[in-house]
C-alpha cells in the first residue's frame, strides 16, 4: 500500500537525526527473543541498560466453541498493554541494550509515530499476515490467532523486523539483528521516502539458487550503511541481479543450510568478491564462513577474483600486510563502486 506520513517534514527530520547518530557507531544492541510455554529460549544476561518490549504474541489454534470460549476469557482477563495477552503460546519480545538506549527509544517512537492511524495498522496486518500464513500453510483447517503491539516503538521495531523479513513465529531463539538500531532505522527512513510504501528490504524476485553474479560484497554488519551503498551504486551501473548484497535477497536467505548455499555463491557463482576487511570481519559467523571461501580461491591463485576494501588496519587472518587494497577512510562509497566496475572491466578485458 501507499505510504501516508503524517508529517513529511518530520520524515525528513528524522532521516537526519537517525544519519547523525548511525555515523557515530554507537555501542547498541538491537535482538528479539521469544517466551513460550516451556520458558524462555534465552541463556545469556542482558547488558545494561535495557529495554524489553512485547512486540507481537502468536495465541495459537482455535478450534470448536470451547476454545474460543476460553480465548475470550483470557482478552478479559489480561492486561495486554503490560503483559500481553494470557495463555499465548509465543510472545515475541524486542530487546535494546547499551548506553545510548534513552536516546534510541526517543527517536524510535518519533519514527513509530511517522504514521497515520492507517497505516499503522496495515504494519501490524502485514506482520499478522506473515505469522498467520505460516501456521495456515501446515493445517489449512485451524484458525491462528496472534496480536500485534500498538505502542509507537514496538509499531516501528516491527517494521524494521518486517522490512528485513525477520518476522517468523517459529523462531523464538536471541537473534541479533543488524545493523545497529540507529543504522538500520536510517535505511527504512530512507526507503521510505524513496519508494513511499511499505514494503521489504529484498529487491529482487529472482531465484537466487541459479543468478550468476558479477560481483559478492562480504563485509561486517557494522558498516552496512557504508556498503549499503557501494551495493546502490553498483546496482545502478550492473542491473539487480549482478550483485550479490545480502538484503536484496533477504526473504530468500531466511533458509535452511544457508551456510551451504553462501559457500556456493562465494566459491563458484561470483565473478568477483569483494571483502570489506575490519577489526569486526573475523569474529562474524557468516564472515567466517564466506572467508574460507575466499581463501579457497586464493590457494587456487584466482587473485584476481578478490578484491580487498579496509576500513581500519587490524590484521585479519590470511591477508598479508602486502597484499593490496583500497582505503574506505580515503575513499567515499561510490569512488569505492567505481574502482570494483573498473576492476570488472579489466577482468573481462582479459583474454580467456
Amino acid at each position: 500500500m501507499k505510504l501516508s506520513i503524517v508529517n513529511k517534514n518530520e520524515l525528513r527530520r528524522m532521516i537526519d537525526a537517525f544519519a547523525a547518530e548511525a555515523a557515530c557507531f554507537h555501542d547498541i544492541r538491537f535482538s528479539t527473543y521469544s517466551i513460550t510455554q516451556n520458558g524462555v529460549n534465552l541463556t545469556r544476561k542482558f547488558e545494561t541498560p535495557n529495554h524489553n518490549i512485547v512486540l507481537w504474541q502468536y495465541y495459537g489454534s482455535v478450534r470448536g466453541e470451547d476454545e474460543l470460549q476460553q480465548l475470550d476469557t483470557n482478552i478479559m482477563t489480561s492486561d495486554i498493554g503490560l503483559a500481553g495477552l494470557r495463555g499465548a503460546q509465543l510472545s515475541h519480545y524486542g530487546l535494546l541494550e547499551g548506553v545510548p538506549l534513552p536516546l534510541f527509544l526517543r527517536m524510535a517512537k518519533r519514527a513509530g509515530a511517522l504514521f497515520d492511524a492507517k497505516t499503522a495498522q496495515s504494519i501490524q496486518s502485514k506482520v499478522t499476515e506473515e505469522i498467520m500464513s505460516a501456521v495456515t500453510r501446515s493445517d489449512p483447517s485451524v484458525l491462528p490467532m496472534s496480536t500485534v503491539n500498538s505502542n509507537p516503538l514496538a509499531i516501528w521495531l516491527n517494521y524494521l523486523l518486517y522490512h528485513l523479513s525477520l518476522t517468523n513465529h517459529e523462531d523464538s531463539g536471541d537473534r541479533c539483528v543488524e545493523p545497529d538500531p540507529f543504522a538500520l532505522s536510517l535505511l527504512a527512513l530512507e526507503r521510505l521516502e524513496e519508494e513511499r510504501e511499505l514494503g521489504k528490504i529484498d529487491r529482487s524476485t529472482s531465484a537466487i539458487d541459479k543468478i550468476q553474479f558479477k560481483v559478492a560484497l562480504s563485509f561486517p554488519g557494522e558498516h552496512r550503511p557504508y556498503v549499503a551503498e557501494v551495493a546502490e551504486k553498483l546496482r545502478n551501473s550492473l542491473g539487480l541481479d549482478a550483485v550479490f548484497y545480502d538484503h536484496d535477497y533477504q526473504s530468500q536467505l531466511a533458509r535452511p543450510n544457508l551456510d551451504l548455499l553462501l559457500a556456493d555463491i562465494y566459491a563458484k557463482r561470483a565473478q568477483l568478491l569483494v571483502v570489506f576487511l575490519s577489526a569486526e570481519y573475523p569474529d562474524k559467523r557468516w564472515c567466517g564462513l564466506e572467508w574460507r571461501s575466499i581463501r579457497s580461491l586464493i590457494s587456487e591463485r584466482a587473485d584476481s577474483a578478490i578484491m580487498y576494501i579496509r576500513f581500519d588496519d587490524n590484521e585479519v587472518g590470511g591477508v598479508l600486510p602486502i597484499d593490496g587494497y583500497l582505503d574506505a577512510r580515503r575513499n567515499k562509497p561510490v569512488e569505492i563502486a567505481k574502482c570494483i566496475l573498473q576492476r570488472l572491466s579489466a577482468m573481462s578485458s582479459r583474454p580467456a
